[in-house]
């Protein structure tokens, strides 16, 4: 594209530079009057915040034919184009080019560029706080699973009540789950410019609570409806619904991709974790063990919907593996 005519795709008179920071636009300028100046110096027009970029580093000039050109006034780090990447003295520009100085990647757009279509936002018309940001939610779901932890230790402790494993359990949950609010706040801080500590607090405390209790329904449910060998699938379905709903609400807080965007990306994301850990205990070699595999939860019996099988069913279903047994010993 020559300079008239990209004189005539960005207005004529109007250039606007773009500071990106990733995919996304950090910062824009609109540039009206020419040459202008470009650096880290309070002296230029547009002053960049990078400290590989020179005081004085970059000028935008209006050509005669109409176009804009970039050139490199001598900065000590140098210029580069992106596509091909290369260093560069003076470049015309097209509409969408881009340049680097430093770690800094500028993007110039002409006034007539066409944006995206506007998102329909889901915040309610009068804003009110989240449910995750309410004060209380994140200490009274903390202390929550911290209790049913020490629950869970002491229920399926069968020796003397050892304190210090019960501190452990307290105190082993705490720590990550502190740690895990802080790494996704500040995932938050750079992807948001805002910390929401407290929310992902929140959440973490939620998934550990109910990470902590699962164990306990499934083996409640699996008893009250005789679910037998049916109960780890469902385990595996419980976790997995778990897992999609904290990385759901987690990223709400990181990234701006709306619900359904983000929730078919999660859900596909732990269908896919989920698929491959299970095709690896399917696939895997079974190893042998010496341990008997039932359930060493005593519960009443008032619990029981479904009735269990009985002790006729029992061997009327061990009929066809003592088939299998004798046609194994016949052929040997």
């Amino acid at each position: 594209m020559d300079a008239v005519t990209l004189g005539a795709v960005l207005n004529e008179d109007v250039l606007f530079l773009e500071v990106l920071e990733g995919d996304a636009v950090q910062s824009r300028h609109r540039l009206e009057r020419f040459p202008v100046t470009v650096g880290r110096g309070y002296t230029n027009d547009v002053i960049l915040d990078d400290p590989k970029v020179s005081t004085k580093h970059l000028r935008i000039e209006r050509t005669e034919s109409g176009g804009f050109l970039v050139r490199d006034v001598g900065s000590r780090n140098g210029t580069f184009r992106l596509e091909p990447w290369a260093p560069l003295a003076e470049l015309m520009l097209t509409p969408g080019a881009r340049v680097a100085v430093g770690d800094t990647v500028l993007r110039f757009r002409g006034q007539n560029h066409a944006v995206e279509t506007t998102w329909v936002s889901e915040a309610p018309v009068v804003p009110r706080r989240r449910f995750f940001e309410q004060p209380p939610l994140f200490m009274a779901a903390l202390v929550s699973a911290l209790v049913a932890s020490a629950l869970s230790e002491y229920l399926t402790s069968y020796d003397k009540t050892d304190w210090g494993e019960l501190v452990y359990a307290v105190l082993l949950p705490a720590t990550l789950s502190l740690f895990w609010a802080g790494a996704w706040s500040i995932a938050s801080r750079i992807a948001r410019r805002q910390f929401y500590f407290r929310a992902h607090g929140a959440i973490g405390s939620l998934t550990l609570l109910g990470f902590v209790c699962t164990p306990g329904i499934l083996t409640v449910l699996g008893f009250s409806l005789s679910l037998g060998g049916s109960i780890q699938w469902l385990s595996l379905l419980g976790y997995s619904v778990l897992l999609t709903w904290c990385l759901f609400w987690h990223l709400r807080y990181v990234t701006r991709w709306d619900s359904r965007r983000l929730g078919a990306g999660v859900g596909v994301v732990v269908l896919g974790f989920g698929t491959l850990v299970q095709a690896q205990e399917l696939l895997g070699n079974e190893g042998f063990s010496t341990a008997l595999d039932f359930p060493r939860t005593l519960l009443p019996s008032s619990l029981r919907l479904v009735p269990a099988s009985t002790l006729e069913e029992f061997f009327q279903e061990t009929a066809d593996i003592q088939e299998q047994v004798d046609t194994l010993a016949k052929e040997e």
